[in-house]
């Protein structure tokens, strides 16, 4: 047997990076539109730095080791953490600091249907912005809807709670919030018996109102008496309210409860048609100043590329290559040689034989990899300057003079 990749990894074809790149690019052109800047952080961190805001479940997935020096370090497991650092550490950076981010990541997680140990991630982060108003959480929110809509998907709803308003109504009931909300999170995988069941082992109190509680849709239907359960409510509100200015159509769930454990306020995902989660974020308000920085609010969301990269269904063809120049004669090769470079320099991807094969030969090899234009050189187009651009889905052909090679550029769009 031939090597594979490893379990939880993938390989990528061009089709399918194809695809990738496109997401990338458009993410990439909707975050710049927005006013966020580009951030790099390495790929791997101190297992400390890491670990200290992971939460416990996060903790099991870091991909750990130690380096000649026995220094413990990690795989970043998202791009958050590292972002807080770097904010932690600069702190001049003009507020508020809005950064994007777009690359890999790793968790040790078990694999499955669109979940992968190494996956890609495109993030966005606003820090110095607080929570009032919910301006900084719509933003981040609306962004990452355009930048689904502009790939062509449709069928999604953004879902809706808050940290401080699920601490406030399970610290009511005499329940551990964190121990309730890491069942909770599950409940998309074992469904509701499975949670029930969960919380009866692990003696949770008063299940079936915390499972009537999470099945509420309408948060004017909570009930709160603390301070701290008001503001999350008044926050919820808020941004619901500020989406609606946006465009963006939301819906509250007291059951999404997300399952890193640094989130402080509110908390979004957003859903493909069929559950499946494609971009999750939330408020982190603690993370810089638990880092050794100033106290500074922040708020993100991450889109899942791979993920996105499975829903797309737009064909956009197996190849990157927009012309195949082909010689009917070895003769004939330094003038696809030429051309190739003249049609370089005018911006259009080009490809000619390398192989020194037949004609017949090049024209399969333009089939199979489904270039979409063809030019052939022989002696003829040499002697007359007139080459014949064929569309190879259609199969219609159009005379092209050599001295007027830029007009080539209006024809293959």
């Amino acid at each position: 047997m031939p090597y594979q990749p490893p379990r939880g990894t993938r390989d990528l074809l061009p089709a399918d990076m194809i695809k990738r790149q496109f997401i990338v690019d458009t993410a990439r052109a909707v975050f710049e539109r927005c006013g966020f800047d580009p951030l790099e952080t390495p790929g791997f961190e101190e297992y400390e730095l890491l670990s200290a805001k992971a939460g416990e479940a996060i903790k099991q997935e870091i991909y750990y080791f130690k380096d000649k020096s026995d220094r413990e370090l990690g795989l970043r497991f998202d791009f958050t953490v590292p972002a807080a650092r770097v904010v932690a550490s600069n702190p001049d950076l003009p507020k508020p600091f809005r950064r994007y981010q777009i690359g890999p990541v790793w968790r040790y997680d078990r694999p499955g249907a669109g979940r992968y140990r190494e996956f890609w991630q495109a993030d966005i982060d606003i820090f110095g912005a607080a929570s009032a108003d919910a301006d900084a959480d719509a933003e981040v929110v609306a962004c990452a809807c355009e930048v689904i809509k502009k790939i062509g998907l449709s069928n999604f709803t953004v879902r809706i709670n808050n940290r401080k308003l699920i601490n406030s109504v399970l610290n009511a009931l005499g329940a551990k919030a964190v121990d309730v909300m890491r069942i909770i999170d599950k409940l998309d995988k074992i469904g509701e018996d499975g949670v029930r069941e969960e919380m009866n082992n692990k003696g949770i109190p008063d299940v079936e109102k915390i499972l009537k509680l999470v099945g509420i849709r309408n948060v004017e239907d909570i009930s709160v008496s603390d301070e701290e359960g008001k503001a999350g409510k008044e926050e919820v509100i808020q941004l619901l309210s500020r989406l609606k200015v946006f465009g963006c159509s939301a819906e509250f769930d007291m059951s999404l409860v997300r399952g890193l454990e640094y989130y402080t306020g509110n908390v979004f995902e957003i859903f493909q048609e069929g559950g499946l989660t494609i971009t999750a974020g939330g408020r982190y308000d603690n993370m810089v100043e638990q880092f050794g920085g100033k106290p500074t609010p922040a708020v993100g969301i991450s889109l899942g590329v791979d993920r996105l990269t499975n829903l797309v269904q737009m064909d956009l063809g197996k190849t990157k290559v927009n012309i195949f120049v082909a010689n009917v004669k070895d003769s004939n090769k330094e003038k696809c040689i030429q051309l190739a470079g003249q049609l370089r320099d005018l911006g259009v991807n080009v490809e000619y034989d390398v192989s020194g094969r037949q004609l017949s030969k090049q024209l399969d090899y333009v089939n199979a990899k489904g270039i979409k234009f063809l030019l052939v050189v022989g002696e003829k187009e040499e002697k007359s300057g007139v080459v014949k651009l064929r569309n190879m889905v259609s199969g219609t052909e159009r005379e092209i003079e050599l001295r007027n090679l830029n007009r080539i550029t209006g024809m293959i769009d």
